[in-house]
């Protein structure tokens, strides 16, 4: 006979309060990997959303699966080229994703003739550019490279990689695994 008290659930909550707090410090660190990473890029490259790292969050009581972040980017417009972005999106969740990752990588746009600058982007293009890859992807840091033909494409091409989050531990881990690999592309 089981004797253990069904109301009994100090151990559950208490759990359920490390795993929120536990997720908040993920989502600080994250931070601070995109401060350091602001740092690095230099004044070349400049936010494209300003401090926007995230969206697609609500608060619908139809979709609670969307409460929490699934995803946070930090993406760069260059100085000088103005069809080039680079930047980052860290996911942390998703239905074809067995762990965190870091997605960094460089887009290419399509320009409009008359601005000089990107027809479209959104902030989810790397996201994009990511998961639609068709061939088998590893998370080791190998460079992937889709071209964008269709008629209603905004960009041209986009080169990406990405990485288990947890293997993320240090600022030099930013400058070497993150930084040097998104500036050479």
């Amino acid at each position: 006979m089981d004797n253990t008290n069904p109301y009994d659930t100090s151990d559950l909550g208490s759990n359920m309060v490390l795993s929120f707090r536990y997720i908040q410090q993920i989502f600080k660190e994250t931070a601070q990997l995109m401060r350091k990473l602001d740092s690095l890029m230099g004044k070349d490259w400049t936010p494209t959303y300003g401090n926007r790292t995230t969206r697609d969050v609500t608060s619908h009581i139809e979709d609670p699966e969307y409460w929490l972040v699934q995803a946070s980017f930090r993406i760069y417009d260059s100085a000088h080229e103005p069809s080039i972005k680079k930047g980052i999106t860290v996911v942390y969740w998703s239905e074809d994703t067995e762990e965190p990752i870091l997605i960094a990588g460089k887009l290419d746009y399509v320009l409009n003739p008359t601005t000089g600058r990107p027809n479209n982007h959104y902030h989810w293009d790397l996201w994009d550019a990511w998961y639609y890859i068709e061939e088998e992807k590893t998370i080791s840091g190998t460079i992937y490279h889709r071209e964008y033909q269709g008629e209603n494409d905004y960009l041209k091409e986009a080169y990406t990689l990405a990485i288990p989050l947890v293997t993320i531990q240090s600022e030099d881990d930013i400058r070497t695994r993150i930084y040097d690999r998104l500036i050479t592309l």
